[in-house]
């Protein structure tokens, strides 16, 4: 699952059906022999403008999802959460000037 190409092609893929089925409309026109095949490449194309539809759509829901839940948790914990976070993480991330001074009192190999 690709969400930028899922949402472009979710805008892109109408265009496209239009200019392919108008193209081959006129094709179709030109050498019309008494069968209009232009609506098989039409159901087609409808069929992949769905498709893509369908796609960007589930990309949006996704998106809207994540948001949701992100926006509910800082709702319920709000500040005091991400400052507990924070807290940990500067207890836990040692500074640079420790790992540099462990670094240099390793034997050498």
């Amino acid at each position: 699952m690709n969400p930028l190409r899922d949402l472009s092609q979710a805008l892109v893929m109408p265009f496209k059906a239009l200019f392919v089925v108008g193209l081959c409309a006129v094709i179709n026109a030109m050498t019309y022999s008494g069968y209009w095949w232009v609506k098989w490449v039409a159901l087609g194309m409808g069929i992949a403008t769905v498709v893509a539809l369908a796609k960007g759509a589930r990309t949006l829901a996704l998106i809207a999802l994540v948001a949701l839940a992100g926006w509910w948790i800082y709702r319920r914990y709000g500040a005091a959460a991400r400052s507990t976070f924070d807290d940990w993480a500067r207890r836990s991330a040692p500074a640079a000037a420790d790992v540099w001074q462990r670094l240099r009192s390793l034997p050498a190999a």
